[in-house]
């Protein structure tokens, strides 16, 4: 099967828009965590006989790592953050692959050691409730979501709750622990009766409005990015789209029903297989290191971009148990990737011409500077608001900070210019009387 074939055209018989260069992405995510799974699930902190415990697990193996850059088992989760306007289709995105019952990861035995664990997550959480907290004894208590969903897939239709869990005085710690989840696997945390400590490899899909939720403390270094537009035309065609799905004949949705029973019935295999099948090495082609090169891509973001090839080739209609896993870029996943990119950039940028636009031609006080980004781009966040300077700005060529030359008392500090270096005014030479004709020669 051509997954990334099959699945468009179960979007097609649903009736569902604008999803061509988004159903890749979602893809893609699924190979990578499999991936991920195959390359770190050889240690688990959930082990059998424990309180703390994990249910049979299909993730769970013996072998050893295979794709170790900088002498560490990386992480190749591939979470996705879509930003888009209220009725957009962003919970489109995340119902099709994890609604209950419909779900193309959807499993009735998920959480009994079969399939992908998957959970649409609740409107509010804490962060005890998604991390976990200790009770007197320093015992664990409950069952914190992040635990719960290790080996799957969670879905926040508005990932802003969390953000707004971590901006309450009780859950301060929210989104310290929601980065290095994300990036690493890690919980932990110290607290007054003991420590919460383990690791989870849950893969998170998220929507968001914007305006809503900033990308600041490191988030977007670890969620590849969507641009979920909204326009007219897009909304009428929602509205025709609505209809003919409330009107759909029983045919059309047995067709929808065979081709999703096919899906899942091949993930679920690519999973089982790759387990029991792992490569011993990875290696990338000279053409994805020239598509890396790419001055659109940011040097930060190279890895992102690495999980999503991984991915695709994780979810090829064969998967062939060879000892090097080779990645290489052919036009289709050319095409994903540049989708991809092009979307990135619609929203990673635009706060930067934001700051361009408002400030173009100025010289201004760093301090200055970095108020005005928290107020216009961090949502207040002065530390955040430095971090985003340093990322966003710092590198670019029309961006350039020097030492204040005012003379006068007090401490002299850093200027910050916004545009090119202005030209350099010719002066007229100092002529004595009687030499302009020598000068004008």
């Amino acid at each position: 099967m051509d997954v990334f074939k099959s699945t468009q055209n179960y979007c097609d018989l649903n009736y569902l828009i604008d999803l061509e260069d988004k159903i890749p992405i979602f893809l893609a995510s699924v190979g990578s965590h499999i991936f991920n799974s195959m390359n770190k699930c050889a240690t688990c902190d959930f082990t059998e006989g424990e309180e703390f415990v994990i249910e049979p697990c299909p993730m769970r193996h013996p072998n050893a790592p295979f794709y170790t850059p900088g002498a560490r088992a990386a992480d190749t989760r591939l979470h996705i953050l879509m930003r888009g306007m209220k009725g957009s289709g962003k919970s489109i995105l995340i119902d099709t692959f994890l609604a209950q019952g419909t779900g193309l990861l959807w499993n009735p035995k998920g959480f009994k050691g079969e399939g992908f664990r998957t959970m649409i997550g609740p409107n509010s959480v804490t962060e005890a409730g998604m991390f976990g907290s200790v009770n007197e004894d320093g015992i664990i208590v409950g069952r914190p979501l992040a635990r719960e969903m290790c080996g799957g897939f969670l879905g926040f239709e508005e990932f802003s709750t969390l953000v707004d869990a971590g901006n309450k005085d009780h859950s301060t710690d929210m989104m310290n622990q929601m980065l290095t989840s994300t990036d690493n696997g890690r919980v932990n945390k110290s607290m007054r009766s003991g420590w919460v400590r383990y690791t989870t490899r849950y893969t998170v899909w998220g929507g968001t409005q914007p305006g809503r939720f900033e990308l600041e403390s490191g988030m977007d270094r670890r969620f590849f990015i969507i641009d979920i537009d909204m326009n007219p035309e897009k909304e009428l065609a929602f509205k025709r789209a609505n209809q003919q799905q409330a009107n759909m004949p029983h045919e059309r949705r047995l067709k929808i029903h065979n081709l999703r029973e096919a899906i899942r019935k091949f993930l679920m295999h690519r999973q089982l297989e790759a387990i029991l099948n792992p490569p011993v090495q990875v290696r990338f082609g000279s053409d994805v290191q020239d598509w890396l090169e790419n001055k659109d891509v940011r040097s930060w973001e190279a890895d992102l971009f690495r999980r999503l090839m991984i991915g695709y080739w994780m979810m090829q209609p064969e998967y062939k148990p060879m000892p090097i896993f080779e990645i290489s870029i052919n036009p289709q996943l050319r095409k994903y990737l540049d989708d991809a990119l092009r979307m990135r950039r619609t929203v990673m940028d635009a706060d930067m011409e934001l700051i361009k636009s408002t400030f173009w031609g100025q010289d201004l006080p760093k301090s200055t500077l970095v108020k005005e980004v928290a107020r216009m781009v961090t949502n207040g966040d002065y530390q955040s608001s430095k971090r985003w300077i340093e990322e966003s700005l710092q590198g670019n060529s029309w961006y350039r900070e020097f030492k204040a030359t005012k003379e006068g008392r007090g401490r002299k500090g850093v200027m910050c210019r916004i545009g090119y270096e202005p030209s350099p005014v010719r002066k007229k030479p100092e002529l004595n009387w009687g030499e302009w004709k020598e000068a004008s020669a």
